[in-house]
């Protein structure tokens, strides 16, 4: 049977796109084999399953494994999750981003000693309303003195900031769950060695209290 010139060229010009399309195809799936050689092999990486606080000790629950080319994985990266889990977080990890060793204590360290930089200190601050602002939360420490009994330069009868913009890192748990009296129950704040003298004089002589603060405001403070 004779095919018309039209059926011919129909037919060759199909061929030739066939043709070509594979050649691309070919060519991408080479592009793309030679690109995941220079990445390395496939390896899991640990993220973040959630963000991660300051003193915060790490449960299996805030953690997940991504699968990542080995070129892309810093060395730093932590890419076994039982070796963060139980240790304190002492930089602030964002939900979705990779782990890092640097963002964990030492697994030697407890949860307390492990965030208080140097020139820094960590101190118990039992607010006179309760208040008790989750961890990671930005304040102000104010202490309100009686005035017949500490006279206090140039604030009149308004309260004295003692500590600005400290950031929680650790909150007092009920006497139901942690032991500790409601009498007794606050939080602890990383605060300049400095302002941690002036909170012990206060504690004995004031009423204190806590003010919250935008969070920006952490970033803001002057160097002990």
């Amino acid at each position: 049977m004779r095919r018309s010139p039209r059926v011919l060229l129909a037919w060759s010009a199909a061929l030739v796109i066939a043709l070509t399309t594979a050649h691309i195809v070919s060519g991408d799936l080479a592009t793309l084999h030679r690109r995941a050689a220079t990445l390395g092999p496939m390896q899991h990486v640990v993220v973040a399953a959630r963000d991660l606080e300051l003193g915060q000790t790490v449960s299996a629950r805030d953690l997940r494994t991504e699968p990542r080319y080995a070129h892309e994985i810093p060395p730093v990266a932590v890419t076994d999750p039982r070796d963060a889990i139980g240790r304190v977080v002492i930089v602030p990890v964002l939900r979705d981003a990779i782990l890092f060793t640097s963002h964990l204590a030492r697994s030697d360290r407890n949860a307390l000693d492990a965030v208080v930089p140097v020139g820094h200190r960590a101190v118990h601050v039992v607010p006179k309303d309760g208040f008790r602002p989750p961890r990671g939360t930005v304040v102000d420490v104010l202490a309100a003195f009686d005035p017949t009994a500490v006279t206090v330069t140039g604030v009149g009868s308004s309260a004295v900031v003692v500590a600005e913009a400290a950031r929680v890192i650790a909150v007092d748990s009920s006497s139901t769950g942690g032991g500790t009296s409601d009498a007794n129950a606050g939080v602890t704040v990383l605060v300049t060695e400095p302002e941690a003298r002036v909170i012990a004089f206060a504690a004995a002589s004031a009423d204190l209290t806590l003010a919250v603060d935008p969070p920006e405001s952490a970033c803001c403070r002057a160097a002990p």
